[in-house]
């Protein structure tokens, strides 16, 4: 494909130059191109601040109620120790770990990891300030 320019000042016709066709429909493809991702991109957008697509968050842990029975393998009822005089502040699920923080009487703080599946203890971590 090939086209002219346009014609000059006194007008003779300019050369032509080849591949103009081709140009003007590479700058109308893309002109689509950029009209297209400007909507996916709009799109996105009003979809994120609406919150659609999001996985509900828990706020709080769910506790079954003592009717419920338990599945096949599941825990059950299992004592699991704290230590003496601890509270119990906040309970978190993380994957198939439960983080427990425990207030301890001393003023200092303790994170107990629990195998969520079985109950299992997994580690009690103990949180102190440096320089005691």
């Amino acid at each position: 494909m090939s086209g002219t320019i346009g014609e000059g000042p006194s007008g003779e016709k300019r050369r032509e130059v080849p591949y103009l066709g081709v140009v003007k429909i590479a700058s109308v493809v893309m002109g689509i191109m950029i009209v297209v991702g400007l909507a996916v991109i709009g799109v996105t957008i009003a979809k994120r601040l609406s919150g659609a697509g999001e996985e509900p968050q828990a706020t709080a842990p769910v506790t079954p109620s003592p009717a419920a029975t338990a599945a096949p393998g599941a825990p059950g009822t299992q004592d699991i120790a704290i230590p003496a005089r601890s509270r119990v502040v906040d309970v978190q699920a993380d994957g198939r770990r439960l983080v427990v923080r425990l207030a301890l009487s001393g003023g200092g703080t303790a994170i107990l990891l629990l195998d969520a599946d079985t109950g299992a203890r997994l580690g009690l971590l103990t949180l102190t300030q440096e320089g005691r």
